[in-house]
């Protein structure tokens, strides 16, 4: 039974090890990790991912690579780790993808989500650069997430370490983890983050609001862009829509007819109310998630 957004272990994931260069990598079946204590990635956060689904749809797999690939290695770049090439990048998600072909699901139904990881390991003890690395590539089949009732409520601090906010880093959703047992305490479903006047990102999600034939997204740096923003934004372009990257006021969130939010390549959202300072900002009822769903395949 295919689970919403949790771990399911499957028969096959890659593994492979840096040191001082890349080793040839291979397909394991356990799935349990042993590294040293003293590990850069487990004592100072030096470590990164990425996520990035596969559907099944007219008998033809479907993934799309381009924008994770690069952000990847963009990311690698940051926290000092060697860099895997994106051609070795791009065949090994191949080679993963088909050879856990059976776990794959109709595109109706959800898709083969796969996380690449990359740890500094090793003996380690001070603040410093790792001298090894391990790659990780591993699978799990989700459904798709489309949520149409949402009620948020805003929070007023930076979300992200300043500057670090547009590379997929795990030390950037520590106060998510934080924020979101609190809401789900106080019986809200998502967190809006605001910022010197502006709203900026609801908890890991990119924000999108439609108007009648214009659509306004938020431009900045310090947020990490998703495959599923540019998905929709070219699908409305299509549409003959206008696009706007702009700051985010309360008062073009009050105005809006619809608010929708994505995440870098899983949840979709459609929000039914937030709350800010006191003052509730309600949404119709629609169905745009499940209508833009049927043309990101």
């Amino acid at each position: 039974m295919i689970k919403s957004f949790e771990y399911k272990k499957i028969k096959f994931r890659f593994i492979n090890y840096w040191n001082k260069k890349w080793k040839m990598g291979f397909f394991i079946k356990f799935s349990n990790l042993k590294i040293n204590e003293g590990s850069t990635s487990i004592n100072y956060s030096q470590q990164c991912f990425e996520g990035i689904k596969c559907s099944f749809f007219n008998k033809k797999f479907l993934v799309k690579l381009k924008k994770n690939s690069f952000r990847f290695q963009k990311t690698n770049k940051k926290i000092l780790s060697p860099i895997l090439s994106i051609f070795n990048f791009i065949i090994i998600i191949y080679n993963i993808i088909f050879i856990n072909k059976k776990y794959i699901p109709n595109s109706k139904i959800g898709y083969l989500y796969i996380r690449p990881l990359l740890l500094g390991i090793g003996k380690n003890l001070g603040v410093k650069n790792s001298k090894k690395f391990f790659f990780l590539l591993y699978c799990c089949p989700v459904k798709n997430i489309l949520n149409n009732k949402v009620f948020a409520i805003t929070c007023f601090f930076e979300k992200n370490i300043k500057n670090l906010g547009s590379f997929k880093l795990g030390c950037n959703y520590i106060t998510d983890i934080f924020n979101n047992y609190n809401i789900k305490i106080n019986s809200f479903d998502d967190i809006i983050y605001f910022k010197n006047k502006f709203f900026e990102e609801a908890s890991t999600s990119n924000l999108i609001l439609i108007f009648k034939k214009k659509i306004i997204t938020n431009f900045n740096k310090s947020i990490l862009p998703g495959t599923n923003k540019s998905n929709i934004l070219n699908f409305y372009k299509k549409k003959k829509y206008n696009i706007l990257n702009k700051k985010i006021s309360f008062n073009i969130i009050n105005n809006s007819k619809i608010l929708i939010t994505c995440g870098t390549a899983v949840f979709i959202k459609n929000f039914k109310s937030i709350l800010f300072k006191n003052k509730l900002v309600n949404y119709k009822n629609n169905f745009v998630i499940k209508y833009i769903s049927l043309f990101l395949k």
